[in-house]
């Protein structure tokens, strides 16, 4: 029996570590919440994706086209929302939907959903023990060709670089690793007890972290690429309490973090 799981492991692409987070005590609602989200689509139905995305919710796709630098184009959770209402969809038995919770540490969690129309890596949070979906990063399948054979070794190295910037306090180098556009968010216990989620941007995080105003970094944390497709990626800094989920694309030949979501106290 053990033989045959890891055998399946290993077909699904996951690290025994991944299978573990798939069949935890949370990926059950986790992976509810992402089909909600995803079958929402597919099936047009808006009140679907309305239970599945935070109205914080961030998407962005990396789109390349001939002749044009790739770049980002992004939605909110209302545009969304108006998008399930219509429009052609594949019919179930060809839309080859699968989801997969990558990783859970606590209230957060990184999955991925691939389907016909879209490969997506997404972000969650839990709050009054529900989850919903805050940012995402997906393309187009499939996937396109990378020139480098070692993509996940180059994902490793960007987010490792990009947890160094932040504990060397160096603005330009955070700045260098981090889209203009990324969204750096975190899960906050606030002074009155909520849990609500703050939203940074690239030149504030890079100004804190000159300033020594982000908590206190870990230059060589634990980096595990949770995984990788052609030129999108996600992964995770450090481990226990102290994580910080990670979405990259690769533009002009560079990794760079387009989304981050960790757990913080309120400061």
């Amino acid at each position: 029996m053990m033989l045959f799981a890891v055998m399946a492991t290993m077909l699904a692409g996951l690290t025994p570590a991944q299978a573990a987070a798939d069949r935890g005590p949370e990926a059950q609602s986790i992976r509810e919440a992402v089909l909600d989200y995803a079958e929402g689509y597919y099936e047009r139905a808006p009140d679907r994706m309305t239970r599945a995305v935070s109205p914080l919710l961030t998407k962005r796709a990396l789109v390349t086209r001939p002749g044009v630098p790739s770049f980002l184009s992004q939605m909110n959770a209302e545009m969304l929302i108006e998008a399930t209402r219509g429009g052609p969809r594949p019919p179930a038995a060809e839309r080859r939907l699968t989801v997969e919770v990558l990783d859970v540490s606590g209230d957060l969690a990184s999955a991925r959903v691939f389907s016909v129309l879209f490969n997506d890596y997404v972000h969650l949070i839990r709050r009054d023990g529900r989850w919903q979906l805050v940012s995402v990063l997906w393309h187009t399948p499939p996937a396109p060709a990378v020139n480098d054979p070692s993509a996940a070794a180059a994902v490793e190295r960007a987010a490792r670089d990009y947890a160094g910037a932040l504990a060397s306090k160096d603005r330009q180098r955070v700045l260098d690793l981090l889209s203009p556009v990324a969204a750096i968010r975190s899960l906050v216990s606030a002074p009155s007890g909520a849990r609500v989620l703050r939203d940074q941007n690239a030149e504030g995080v890079a100004a804190a972290a000159a300033a020594g105003q982000m908590p206190p970094g870990n230059p060589s944390p634990d980096v595990i690429v949770l995984g990788t497709d052609g030129d999108i990626a996600s992964a995770k800094l450090g481990g226990g309490a102290e994580v910080i989920y990670l979405h990259l694309a690769l533009q002009a030949d560079r990794w760079r973090v387009i989304n981050t979501l960790n757990a913080a106290s309120a400061r």
